[in-house]
């Protein structure tokens, strides 16, 4: 007995130690080549108001109030980012207007890092005084979340005589809750933003909504660059199939927009911010074209010159431009 004991004993350590040595060298391997643990918040560069709630079926909405930001970088400037009782983004509207133009989106339509008065949102308003511009766009949606907002705006508002949806490629990740998007949304958490609901498509080709999911975390994944790409290999491989179908699904969600607004007697735009830089661009334009749905371009301006200093968002110059791109091909 003592015997057996013994072996079972020497085993054990042996297994034991193997194990600990293998994840040692598999640690400084990982971290020799790039690899990090898991850095909370890592992308945030300063302190920052939180600018979220928490909402299950949004995932997050933006919190009510006024938002003050110091500047990103030296050459940078304070900004102010407001959140109305419904909340969409401050606007200086014309109150004795009744028809709507409703904007939806993520950060580029909402205007992150830039001030109320520079979003090209604000700008639009003082060009169109027969309509009420209003800004529904949150920073970080994609157009699951944008749908769904949609959705409950034609519950509260009125007289909404277009739907403006302000488009980018990376929308499709957000839609699908793609491994890579929850680990960014994981890392600037702080802002509010954690769980994200997500659509698949089902046997019959319908889109499919699903409740809201969250980056998993393994203990110590924020100590071990091999836990945190343990983390990423199950978030990866747990979206491996929606993100095969993301387009499609991303094609879906726009139509479903457009179904919405017609629905409600509205016409619906989809405005394209950035561009495919692979084959999308033709299965793009296809399904539009096929499904009849009115789009147009108005690309961000790239380079320095275009972007918030040490942000990285469209600045108040590339605001302008969208803004005057806007006006010119919104068919009203």
């Amino acid at each position: 007995m003592k015997i057996v004991l013994y072996n079972f004993l020497k085993n054990s350590t042996l297994i034991f130690f193997s194990i600990l040595i293998t994840f040692f060298f598999a640690e400084i391997l990982l971290r020799v080549t790039g690899s990090t643990p898991f850095k909370k918040n890592s992308l945030l560069t300063i302190e920052e108001p939180v600018t979220n709630i928490p909402n299950t079926n949004l995932g997050w909405l933006p919190k009510k109030g006024v938002h003050k930001f110091n500047p990103w970088a030296t050459e940078g400037k304070e900004t102010t980012l407001t959140i109305n009782e419904d909340r969409s983004r401050y606007i200086k509207n014309n109150k004795d207007v009744l028809n709507q133009i409703i904007f939806i989106g993520g950060s580029l339509t909402q205007g992150w890092a830039v001030d109320d008065k520079e979003t090209f949102s604000f700008l639009l308003q003082k060009k169109y005084k027969n309509y009420n511009i209003l800004n529904f766009g949150v920073g970080g949606y994609g157009g699951y979340q944008s749908l769904l907002t949609l959705e409950h705006i034609f519950k509260k508002t009125e007289n909404i005589k277009h739907v403006v949806y302000g488009f980018i490629p990376h929308h499709e990740v957000r839609n699908v809750a793609a491994g890579s998007w929850l680990y960014l949304l994981n890392g600037v958490s702080k802002r509010g933003v954690v769980e994200l609901p997500y659509v698949s498509i089902n046997k019959k080709g319908q889109l499919h909504r699903n409740q809201s999911i969250k980056y998993i975390k393994l203990p110590l994944s924020e100590y071990s660059a091999l836990i945190a790409k343990i983390e990423k290999k199950i978030m990866k491989l747990k979206s491996y199939l929606r993100e095969k179908n993301q387009t499609r699904i991303s094609l879906l969600i726009i139509e479903s927009m457009k179904e919405l607004a017609i629905k409600n007697n509205s016409k619906f735009s989809l405005l394209i911010l950035d561009k495919f830089r692979d084959q999308r661009t033709k299965q793009y334009e296809k399904f539009l074209m096929q499904k009849k749905i009115t789009n147009f371009k108005c690309f961000i301006p790239s380079g320095k010159k275009y972007v918030v200093p040490g942000e990285g968002h469209p600045n108040e110059i590339s605001h302008k431009i969208i803004s005057e791109c806007i006006f010119k091909k919104l068919n009203l």
